[in-house]
């Protein structure tokens, strides 16, 4: 299965997990396992494939959708990182932190869903 498939699977499952919020053990596992995902990609990237033939020998480096898919990237971890604060707030039991919560989720799937079609450009 190529990388970009797993994303676009797990894209899908985190949509399905998204309006499945009811199902508060299935949408923090899904959601967990999409995250934990999200940060083992470049990792997986950068041992099996040839990144550095492509971005500096080719001079890929240079290009402007290498450079939007990096700061989509930063942003995609970001709301990530204040995702699960937030979701921590919830646990504990802070009603007001949902409203966040669902508001940064709408984000993350359309920056996630960006950051999918960028890499998908890309290979």
């Amino acid at each position: 299965m190529t990388p970009f498939i797993a994303a676009v699977i797990s894209y899908l499952l985190m949509l399905v997990a998204y309006f499945q919020h009811k199902h508060r053990l299935f949408h923090m596992i899904t959601m967990a396992s999409s995250i934990v995902f999200d940060v083992s990609m470049p990792i997986f990237l950068v041992t099996h494939r040839h990144w550095w033939h492509r971005l500096v020998e080719q001079g890929d480096m240079f290009s402007f959708l290498v450079w939007m898919h990096f700061g989509l990237l930063i942003t995609l971890y970001a709301l990530e990182g204040v995702q699960i604060l937030t979701a921590r707030q919830i646990l504990k039991g802070n009603v007001a932190a949902r409203s966040a919560h669902r508001q940064q989720g709408r984000a993350l799937l359309m920056v996630r869903g960006l950051v999918i079609f960028t890499g998908g450009i890309l290979a």
